[in-house]
Parts: structure tokens; C-alpha cells; sequence
């Protein structure tokens, strides 16, 4: 958890400029990075690996939100060019999905 800090105090204090006071932190911050980045990449291929991709089924899953996805931007088009308050926008378009 130090090691966030560790790199924002050498950079406050030396203005990314070298010296040999940062050499402790470097030691320690640059081989944590590498070894962070081996653990991600590894637990991505874990997860990636065998994966199947149904492409019926997300098409069935983003026609079902569809309408949820584009009532935002209804929304916002509604109170920037029609001048209608947000909440007002938001009870009329709730108040249509509750009377179907």
C-alpha cells in the first residue's frame, strides 16, 4: 500500500529528477509493478481461456435492454432541447413503462 505513496512523495520532492534517494523505492516499486502486471495478465488468461461466445444469446440480452440504454438519452435530449426539468422527463417516461 506504501508503494502509491512512496512514488507520489519522490516525484513532489525531486520533480522526476534522478538522484540517488529514490534508489530504495525503485528497488522495491519497479519489480512489484512487473510481477503486479504478470499476476494480472495471468488471472486474465485464466478467465479468457475456453471462454464461448454465443452471440444469439447477446444479441437477445441487448435488445432486451435496449429500450433502458436509449431512455437515457431521450431523456437528456428532452431536457436540453426542450427545456423540461429532469425529474419531470423521468416521471412522464416512468409513468409510460407503468401504464403497459
Amino acid at each position: 500500500m506504501s508503494l502509491v505513496s512512496g512514488a507520489n512523495q519522490t516525484a513532489a520532492v525531486q520533480w522526476l529528477e534522478r538522484t540517488l534517494d529514490d534508489s530504495a523505492w525503485r528497488r522495491l516499486a519497479l519489480p512489484e509493478a512487473a510481477l503486479t502486471t504478470d499476476s494480472i495478465l495471468r488471472i486474465l488468461q485464466n478467465i479468457t481461456e475456453g471462454m464461448v461466445v454465443y452471440p444469439k444469446v447477446i444479441e437477445k440480452h441487448i435488445l432486451e435492454e435496449l429500450p433502458f440504454m436509449a431512455s437515457e438519452n431521450i431523456m437528456m435530449h428532452l431536457v436540453k432541447e426542450c427545456g423540461l426539468g429532469r425529474q419531470e422527463v423521468h416521471e412522464k417516461l416512468r409513468g409510460g413503462y407503468e401504464n403497459e
